[in-house]
């Protein structure tokens, strides 16, 4: 269940009007009678000031501050109105608050405002203007976000006749999706098999071929050709040494459901529960890893642990050339987080990503990233706003221009696995939790897969529940954002 409480919490995006400039800063230095004579008129006002004291205690004049009561704003919204009650507070009395032409009711004898406000579907941005008795106008923005969605659960039509998780889903110019890979439990045996489901069938069926190397934790790349790059992995879900992870990269070709091992030059790859990024530049293609667990060290000490390094390969004739060093350029320690595109573009085509999960330290926090290879200074990476719930071995995909679901996943222990999802909105730079009307209806699973199919429904499959059970979970989800 998601944690629906509303805490109090402030509004962002404070804006101040500009001081304007004195006469005294543009002009030259005054005369000494100059001088003398503005001496005299300070005196005066100074007078006039501590004789109007008597009347009225002096207090500091400044901007109101804005806040939150209710509704929880981090939460989407399923309805197209909002009751928005803020609190809002002043050193003298607030005299308006208001937004866009509408007017919040004071509650008698109260700092509380209310209001009721229309909402548009995806992203709504009230900028509040409250005036203070003899004060500036303070402006603050409230986001607000207005979900449609809906739910069906194909699970009970056994789409796929089998439990899995830690497997990908890749999906074919075609329309049909590809089931590489996964085990039946978190920490077992990887497997062999490939799976696919597209028209006409009423559920996954095995393709001609099975992969060289059984994996779990691994990624499948679409490159241009439609053919899939399978890269990274390992032999069982949980591993205990490096030798246990699959360096062998394969592609499969969808035209005759086969796989075959490709030869890689440099270092070999040594991770699992990675991401990988397809970059196409002009007829070049690229594969960009990050993160996971593996090798560390490489050379004759090998170290199984969290990688925090992006390492880029170029596929040339159907060979892998590392074109950057085993462990390379540093950026966090992240493992079972996920990589999405931050625009909608062909495949291969994205410039800028949104990487979210967790990352190991000391302690084990949120954290998102955004990483724009187009960057002036070259790649950039920036942390941007971290997800509401700390999460990993979640499920995401790309909605529209800026905008990325996360679903399900679970966090620190193995048997804390969450149900429902966010939403990362670019535009506000905010996470939004799912509704509960849409959260109560997924399934709780971490390790599962989530495409974006053709019709713009999500298709949610597999994955593992807090038992560490493996899931035959088929469910698709519609999410009006635009």
């Amino acid at each position: 269940m998601m944690n629906t409480s509303a805490p109090v919490h402030t509004v962002g995006h404070k804006f101040r009007p500009a001081e304007p400039e004195s006469a005294s800063d543009v002009s030259a230095p005054p005369s000494q009678g100059i001088l003398m004579g503005r001496t005299t008129t300070f005196l005066l006002l100074a007078t006039a000031l501590m004789l109007s004291a008597c009347d009225r205690s002096f207090t500091d004049v400044s901007e109101a501050t804005v806040v939150v009561i209710s509704p929880d704003v981090r939460i989407a919204l399923s309805e197209n109105v909002i009751d928005l009650e803020l609190q809002v507070t002043a050193a003298r009395d607030v005299t308006q608050v208001r937004t866009g032409g509408v007017d919040f009711s004071q509650v008698t004898n109260s700092n509380r405002w209310l209001a009721t406000l229309p909402l548009q579907k995806g992203l709504n941005q009230f900028i509040i203007k409250s005036m203070v008795d003899d004060g500036p106008m303070g402006l603050d923005t409230v986001n607000v976000f207005y979900l449609t969605h809906s739910f069906e659960s194909a699970t009970a039509a056994r789409i796929i006749p089998f439990v899995t998780g830690g497997h990908t889903t890749t999906l074919l110019p075609n329309g049909t999706l590809i089931l590489l890979g996964g085990s039946a439990q978190p920490g077992g045996a990887g497997a062999f098999d490939a799976y696919e489901w597209g028209v006409g069938r009423t559920r996954f069926a095995p393709t001609p071929g099975i992969t060289f190397f059984d994996r779990i934790g691994h990624s499948a790349s679409l490159l241009p050709d439609g053919r899939i790059l399978v890269a990274g992995g390992a032999s069982f879900g949980d591993i205990s040494s490096v030798s246990e992870l699959v360096e062998q990269v394969e592609i499969f070709d969808p035209t005759t459901g086969t796989f075959a091992p490709i030869p890689s030059r440099g270092e070999p790859i040594r991770r699992m529960y990675h991401t990988a990024v397809l970059r196409h530049i002009g007829t070049e293609v690229y594969i960009v890893l990050f993160g996971g667990r593996g090798d560390t060290q490489y050379g004759s000490n090998p170290r199984l642990d969290i990688r925090r390094d992006m390492r880029t390969f170029q596929l040339r004739n159907d060979t892998l050339i590392a074109l950057s060093p085993a462990v390379g350029p540093f950026i966090e320690f992240m493992a079972g987080h996920t990589q999405s595109a931050l625009s909608v573009e062909a495949s291969g085509r994205a410039e800028r990503f949104l990487i979210a999960g967790i990352k190991f330290g000391a302690t084990l926090d949120a954290a998102s990233l955004t990483i724009d290879f187009g960057g002036l200074a070259g790649i950039d990476i920036a942390a941007t706003t971290t997800m509401n719930t700390a999460r990993l071995r979640h499920s995401s995909v790309t909605l529209a221009q800026g905008l990325v679901a996360h679903f399900n996943g679970r966090g620190e222990f193995i048997d804390d696995v969450f149900q429902g999802g966010e939403l990362f909105v670019e535009e506000a730079g905010v996470y939004f939790s799912f509704p509960d009307d849409l959260a109560t209806q997924l399934t709780a699973a971490y390790g599962q897969s989530a495409t974006l199919m053709p019709d713009g429904r999500v298709i949610l499959i597999g994955g593992f529940d807090e038992t560490g059970a493996g899931l035959s979970v088929v469910e698709f989800v519609s999410l009006g954002v635009q």
